[in-house]
């Protein structure tokens, strides 16, 4: 997936490192980069979700293949299983779907997620590998565990906990705009007087995320992208009613469609802190 110069790798070492969302820890046996940390594993609707922080000391250049490309990631469990790679958020490339070569700049972290087939069991991961890759260019992990994690009193663990979530349909803006109000209610933990972000995004009935050519209501992939600033006022603060709105002219659909909204909670700079929810809906225009 990510091709890069050699001098920026290093040998086999063991990375360890905290899972928020699934209060596990991830264990990586052998990976080949000083740069590139497995943060998160979780299922997520129809997903196993890998999330990666990337934090290069030096410019380098980095690809991401798409899951036809040349070499896409793929995951595998104990029993020799593979998952193929369905689609991605937060890598920026020129290709279809965000894929492609970018620029990654120094000392500027970088968090890119990876939705699989979804493993049944996720205690069996073992590894995630670049397809048909050999050698020290490749970004292959294995051995990877997954153990329940030890959480300190004096370091409490942001949270989120998902309650529901609702739709107004046909209602305008106030630029007079047809669309729907999208709700959701759910309690943020750990985090008060900070902030965060409520983000919906949308899919097809084939899990691809919809996208736009408007700016106001697309991320860098192009997704359409709705958000909402949060700040927390309390450890176990509330939030009845987090709406947004979209203006059905960004969906650029005819018909009947059978549709589904993905609500997450992020930190400003993209960080997971929780999934949330995934709503089906039927969309008619």
């Amino acid at each position: 997936m990510f091709m890069v110069r050699k001098y920026f790798l290093i040998g086999l070492f063991l990375i360890s490192l905290q899972i928020v969302a699934q209060q596990k820890t991830v264990e990586v046996g052998n990976a080949v980069s000083n740069y590139v940390k497995l943060v998160d594993v979780q299922n997520a609707g129809s997903w196993t979700e890998i999330s990666l922080e990337l934090l290069p000391t030096s410019t380098v250049n980095g690809t991401l293949h798409a899951p036809t490309g040349k070499s896409p990631f793929i995951l595998s469990d104990q029993r020799g299983n593979r998952y193929a790679l369905k689609t991605q958020m937060g890598w920026e490339g020129p290709d279809t779907g965000g894929y492609g070569t970018i620029q990654l700049p120094a000392n500027q972290k970088k968090y890119v997620k990876l939705f699989f087939n979804k493993l049944d069991n996720l205690d069996e991961i073992y590894s995630l590998t670049e397809l048909n890759c050999k050698g020290d260019g490749c970004w292959n992990f294995y051995d990877i565990k997954l153990k329940d994690k030890v959480v300190e009193k004096e370091k409490p663990v942001v949270q989120a906990t998902y309650i529901k979530t609702w739709v107004d349909f046909h209602v305008k803006n106030d630029a007079g705009e047809l669309g729907m109000n999208i709700h959701a209610k759910f309690t943020i933990h750990n985090l008060k007087d900070g902030e965060c972000f409520l983000l919906v995004r949308f899919m097809n009935d084939k899990d691809e995320f919809l996208k736009t050519e408007k700016l106001k209501y697309a991320n860098k992939s192009g997704q359409i992208s709705l958000y909402r600033k949060l700040t927390p006022i309390y450890n176990q603060a509330t939030f009845n009613d987090a709406k947004v709105f979209i203006p059905y002219s960004e969906f650029n659909l005819k018909g009947e469609h059978n549709l589904k909204y993905d609500l997450d909670i992020i930190y400003e700079n993209g960080e997971l802190i929780k999934h949330l929810h995934i709503q089906k809906f039927k969309y008619s225009r």
